[in-house]
């Protein structure tokens, strides 16, 4: 049902600046060290939502309703934090427009509850998600191998037009 392409960044809220991504292969689902290159979300969880979806039994539908019970709680152990990195578009291409069909009426009762009860609903709740700015716990920390990275990345960017390194 989802593309094979498609794949998240997943941070863990007790493993700061260690990122992880969720890749397809075949039919399964698989968690992979590193970020992903291009993700369709990014997600961040703390170890009670772990638990809770780990413990979530029945069909893909009663794991996202679980999944969306704990992106809206107010539970700060609890709260998954969802960031939509994909335009709507790639997101319906990639088919979870149709897992959101198929997940059921407990999913469907949670997307009403906030005021998503059709394709254009959800099309808003996705631009006005996506239209975030990264998290704070997405941008790696400057004494980290990524962060310094990225550091190089943004000084060689921002550097004078002529300008070289270690050049006065």
């Amino acid at each position: 049902m989802i593309d094979p392409r498609s794949t998240s960044t997943v941070y863990f809220r007790h493993r700061p600046g260690d990122p992880w991504h969720l890749e397809r292969r075949g039919d399964e689902t698989l968690l992979e060290p590193g970020a992903a290159d291009d993700p369709d979300f990014v997600f961040r969880f703390p170890p009670g939502a772990i638990d809770r979806l780990a413990a979530a039994r029945g069909s893909a539908g009663d794991f996202a309703a679980e999944l969306f019970t704990l992106a809206l709680s107010d539970d700060p152990d609890l709260c998954v934090k969802i960031r939509i990195a994909a335009s709507f578009p790639r997101l319906v291409r990639r088919g979870y427009a149709r897992l959101l069909l198929a997940a059921g009426p407990r999913v469907r009762a949670i997307g009403a509850a906030h005021g998503v009860v059709g394709l254009t609903p959800l099309r808003r709740l996705v631009m006005e998600l996506r239209s975030r700015d990264r998290a704070k716990w997405e941008i790696p920390a400057r004494g980290t191998p990524r962060g310094r990275a990225r550091a190089r990345r943004h000084r060689a960017a921002h550097r004078p037009t002529g300008s070289r390194p270690g050049r006065v």
